[in-house]
């Protein structure tokens, strides 16, 4: 059996990754940017022998990666003393901030304008809804590596006719915070959140908010939709998902909320080097102490037979991404033999978190 060989000093690129807490493939990616080229590489084999004084070039690179700074300007931080680096860093940063200020009134001018736009579409307007009524269904487990279950999920059909699906993901020492969220969500809303569903989503998040604590690392997701004459409104922070499904299509209407997500989104990091990255899964935006807990209020149109689908990372995080299309785009069973089965593919990979689906099918 082949294996990595390296000289006096060296680290094999296996080693210098658990040193580094970076995988193979990310110091392979920073090694062809020339970021940081091993100290040798066997002619014959090509295998890549790494410096120990290499690891924390390693650790400094993936954080300014993190932090969404450019190849060009990592090398030049990589390079520099470290008050000059630190120096580097800050002026890097003044810019950045610059940019969201310059930017921010653009995008409140333009989003006036488009509130101000008529609206044409008579398929948004809120007739009632015709036809028979939704078909939900939900499931929950707690996995099974995870000693308690902090994900929680509501159903509700509101006097009005409107369908409240809910997930939230809860974080830290107290396993109820996201059942008391969804509660204090509900029973915010009132009885006819249709005339006026921005509005109330609004007023409903204000209440979960305050539910949660002031102080400590407790926190949670929430992931909120209201169904109604053809339209889904959505109040969303976190990394649950929803995604619609309409026939073989599958959109994900949510954006996860982590550090790493929004670089992604701007074309700044690479969906690879976020795989690799040790920060993934690290949430910026969620009903936590001291985080940022606006939510993302996004309407959509629905048309006959759409799927909308509502999970935690346990199923979007855990499955295959080809696995979870099959399942979700097939819809040959019903709504409950779905959310069985959505559960059990997040099972046969590992079970590694707690699972939380709701579905609605037009």
């Amino acid at each position: 059996m082949s294996h990595e060989q390296t000289g006096p000093g060296l680290l094999s690129i296996g080693e210098l990754a658990a040193a580094s807490g970076l995988s193979p493939k990310a110091l392979r990616m920073y090694a062809e940017s020339g970021l940081l080229a091993p100290r040798r590489v066997d002619p014959f084999t090509g295998y890549r022998s790494y410096g120990a004084d290499q690891v924390e070039r390693a650790r400094l690179i993936a954080a300014l990666r993190g932090l969404g700074m450019g190849l060009a300007r990592i090398a030049v931080v990589c390079d520099l003393d470290a008050d000059a680096a630190a120096a580097e860093l800050r002026s890097w940063w003044r810019q950045e901030e610059a940019d969201v200020l310059s930017r921010r009134a653009d995008v409140r001018a333009l989003a006036q304008d488009l509130g101000e736009l008529p609206q044409e579409d008579s398929s948004m307007t809120d007739s009632p809804h015709t036809g028979p009524p939704l078909q939900v269904a939900t499931a929950i487990h707690r996995g099974l590596t995870r000693p308690t279950q902090q994900d929680a999920v509501l159903r509700r059909t509101l006097p009005d006719g409107t369908q409240l699906l809910a997930l939230a993901d809860g974080f830290g020492a107290d396993d109820d915070l996201s059942s008391r969220v969804l509660d204090a969500f509900a029973g915010a809303l009132g009885d006819d959140p249709s005339a006026d569903a921005p509005a109330a989503l609004e007023a409903a998040w204000a209440a979960a908010e305050a539910s949660v604590p002031t102080e400590g690392s407790d926190g949670t997701t929430l992931t909120a939709t209201l169904i109604h004459a053809h339209r889904l409104h959505i109040a969303h922070i976190g990394d649950t998902r929803v995604t619609l499904v309409r026939g073989g299509r599958i959109d994900h209407l949510t954006q996860d909320h982590t550090r790493l997500r929004s670089l992604v989104e701007a074309g700044r990091l690479s969906a690879d080097e976020v795989a690799a990255h040790p920060d993934r899964a690290v949430l910026n935006r969620a009903l936590a102490a001291g985080a940022p807990t606006a939510p993302d209020l996004l309407i959509r149109r629905l048309d006959p037979g759409d799927l909308v689908v509502l999970m935690t990372d346990g199923l979007h995080a855990a499955v295959d991404p080809s696995a979870l299309a099959e399942a979700l785009t097939e819809q040959s069973d019903g709504l409950e033999a779905l959310a069985d089965r959505l559960v059990a593919l997040a099972l046969d990979a590992g079970g590694p978190d707690n699972i939380g689906v709701a579905l609605a099918r037009v």
